[in-house]
């Protein structure tokens, strides 16, 4: 079983090393791509490799239990592992489980979204026209490093949480939601159709279409 376990920990730090990961949570503040320890998340994408590994009898809903109540290897790791687990939805949370390699491509795109929405903004805002951008990078980037169908998967499961209330921005959760999903929408299509631009490039495409007057990007505020 530990050798079982060393071999997948060994697999997904060799990925890992290949390509720089993040993770991002649910700000409370409502920014909803908040970068994090990237080694806790790559910890922790290890650890359902792990379980699956040495469980493969197991469903989705176990190995899911099993997270749930799982505690994280030394107690240094605990925190910043559960953090990062209890942050996610349930339905990415099951995708992790489903696509943990696929979940470690979805994490770089987010950091490529958020480091090209602060180079184009300066910022990375709430409700506005850089959270467009953000939103529409980043699906962007998952649907040429996965396809548009898992990207489109990821990107919904994202946004599968609480609507009640209001954001920080004083706009209700449930128009930030449609905003998101409606920005994603678009975002996977210019992905489809500039599958080989690189990083920049495509951010200078979105940033171009989203000052057009022709976008079909939205946002809620200036």
């Amino acid at each position: 079983m530990k050798k079982n376990s060393f071999l997948i920990l060994g697999l997904t730090l060799v990925l890992c090393t290949a390509t720089p990961f993040s993770v991002y949570a649910q700000d409370i503040n409502g920014d909803d791509l908040v970068m994090m320890q990237e080694t806790d998340f790559e910890k922790m994408i290890a650890e359902i490799l792990s379980i699956k590994s040495e469980n493969p009898e197991l469903t989705e809903d176990e190995v899911l239990k099993i997270m749930d109540e799982q505690e994280f290897g030394d107690k240094r790791d605990i925190r910043g592992i559960t953090d990062i687990w209890n942050s996610l939805t349930e339905s990415e949370k099951r995708l992790c489980i489903r696509y943990p390699f696929d979940a470690l491509k979805v994490n770089t795109a987010r950091k490529i979204a958020t480091e090209q929405t602060e180079r184009k903004f300066g910022y990375s805002g709430l409700g506005d026209r850089s959270d467009a951008f953000r939103h529409g990078i980043w699906n962007a980037e998952m649907s040429i490093l996965l396809g548009s169908k898992k990207a489109e998967l990821f990107a919904t499961a994202h946004e599968d949480k609480d609507v009640s209330g209001d954001e920080s921005d004083g706009f209700p959760k449930i128009a930030h939601k449609e905003m998101d999903l409606h920005n994603n929408e678009v975002g996977r299509y210019i992905g489809e159709e500039n599958g080989n631009a690189s990083e920049d490039e495509l951010a200078d495409i979105i940033y171009s279409n989203i000052y057009s007057e022709s976008t079909q990007f939205v946002w809620l505020h200036d």
